[in-house]
């Protein structure tokens, strides 16, 4: 059977922008929002004893952009986009529509893994960017309560402490994460036996490595990062 050449499906590509962006941005926002607003909350209590508690909001701006952003909405992302890839495809698996697939010539990569990565690879960087603004918003509400500064004055603060490289550094990480979340993800699917054990057993490996992968090259990245004084 002539293998049909590979050509973008676009209604694929929106369905899965939709699951795995839209859809995810209401947790991503409220546990970045919470982790803010801890980490706040925790530098002022910490940072009172030299009596430094305005300091507190340099590390939660400059900590919320280079790594809280990035990690936690790639580790939400991962178990619950990533997971969901794997559970699709290892569905499809057991009931043996891949091999129909490649009995009518259709190649299960270019239809099942190339969408769910393209549309990973929009959706993460904009869930990171929406995470960002959500522990900053976090914090800057624990900043009102525990320091009395108002939001113009907090916002302010932020435009002296925040440069643009250091929103790159979370930004530019978050392409990487998302081909590993999507490739872990879809691999496993593949790898699925025709069991419900297998789908199991591969669901929860794809969250595993995916979410060790990812802080693998979140380290990499700061490591690199510094050694070129970013």
């Amino acid at each position: 059977m002539v293998r049909e050449p590979w050509r973008f499906r676009p209604i694929s590509f929106i369905h899965h922008l939709d699951h795995a962006g839209l859809r995810a941005l209401p947790i991503i926002f409220l546990i970045c929002f919470l982790i803010g607003a801890v980490v706040m909350q925790q530098g002022v209590v910490q940072l009172s004893y030299f009596g430094a508690e305005v300091m507190a909001v340099n590390m939660v701006a400059i900590l919320s952009l280079r790594e809280v952003g990035i990690l936690l909405t790639s580790i939400m992302v991962a178990g619950r986009s990533g997971s969901a890839f794997t559970a699709e495809i290892g569905s499809m698996k057991m009931r043996e529509e891949i091999d129909a697939m490649r009995t009518l010539g259709i190649d299960p990569m270019d239809t099942l893994v190339l969408p769910r990565v393209a549309a990973l690879i929009v959706a993460l960087p904009l869930l990171t960017f929406m995470g960002d603004i959500a522990a900053l918003a976090g914090g800057g509400v624990m900043a009102w309560v525990m320091l009395g500064l108002d939001p113009p004055l907090y916002i302010d603060k932020l435009q002296e402490i925040v440069s643009f490289r250091h929103f790159m550094v979370g930004m530019i990480k978050a392409p990487f994460a998302a081909v590993i979340i999507a490739l872990v993800g879809c691999l496993e699917g593949l790898r699925v036996e025709g069991s419900a054990e297998s789908l199991g057993v591969h669901v929860t490996s794809a969250v595993v490595k995916a979410i060790f992968l990812v802080i693998c090259i979140d380290g990499i990245f700061a490591m690199f990062l510094a050694g070129i004084g970013q």
